[in-house]
């Protein structure tokens, strides 16, 4: 019966024991389990704080690129006088006043020579326009490519007298010269336009290079103009090329 007992003791003692170690182990499983949770939360918040830096720092760049890329596109609107002779007026909105010889603008202008005088304003693309004395002409704003930091168009418009336009190698095929309800696009080249508004007529004379010219009525019917050739308009018509003595054309 002892010895029955003893066993008994025995036994429970291995039990006992044997709980006591499955506890342990199990707090320790917990602790572990613990401590992984805490590792998973620590490098989940160190990724998240990474990733918030990373698209901060984007953030600024963009910002800084979007600043730039602004500031680069308002100093390509900018123009200036690159000569200037005698008495000039100009406006934007208001009263005329007297054009300085190292003026620069960079929205819509409108410029009057007087008796004996001359005006060249240089264009963004090098194209230049020349305002003989008895004139009036408006440089718009250049149009600009939607997506990049170019100009896509020169817009000039000639109210009356004559204007004389030179086209440099940047800037073919995007100055054109309105007057009349007629528009002369350079393609290269040197011409001239010349706008009689009291009888509403006018023409584009091409020294050398090529003018595309067609009437606002009627866009889609254009006339290529070469050098040595002109054509004539008014208000109700465009003329077929001709030729032109050109030497009769002050050409400065």
């Amino acid at each position: 019966m002892a010895k029955q007992w003893h066993q008994l003791e025995r036994l429970d003692h291995k039990s006992l024991k044997k709980l006591q170690q499955d506890r342990e182990k199990q707090v320790v499983q917990q602790k572990q389990e613990t401590d992984r949770k805490r590792i998973m939360i620590i490098a989940a918040s160190i990724i998240a704080v990474i990733i918030c830096g990373v698209v901060f720092l984007m953030i600024l760049r963009n910002r800084a690129a979007q600043k730039a890329y602004q500031e680069e596109r308002a100093k390509i609107y900018t123009v200036g006088v690159s000569e200037m002779k005698g008495s000039v007026l100009g406006r934007s909105i208001g009263d005329w006043e007297k054009v300085k010889s190292d003026f620069t603008f960079d929205d819509e202008y409108t410029f009057k020579v007087e008796k004996d005088g001359r005006l060249s304003v240089t264009l963004q693309q090098e194209n230049v326009v020349k305002l003989a004395s008895m004139s009036e002409m408006t440089v718009m704003k250049a149009t600009l490519h939607e997506t990049e930091n170019r100009v896509a168009k020169e817009n000039v418009s000639l109210a009356r007298g004559e204007l004389t336009a030179a086209i440099s190698l940047d800037g073919r095929d995007i100055l054109e010269i309105e007057s009349g309800g007629v528009v002369a696009k350079g393609a290269s080249g040197l011409f001239k336009v010349l706008y009689n508004n009291a009888k509403g007529s006018g023409e584009v004379v091409v020294k050398n290079g090529l003018v595309e010219v067609y009437s606002k009525k009627n866009p889609a019917k254009r006339v290529k103009v070469s050098g040595f050739y002109k054509v004539t308009f008014d208000s109700s018509q465009l003329g077929n090329p001709t030729q032109a003595s050109v030497i009769q054309y002050d050409w400065r």
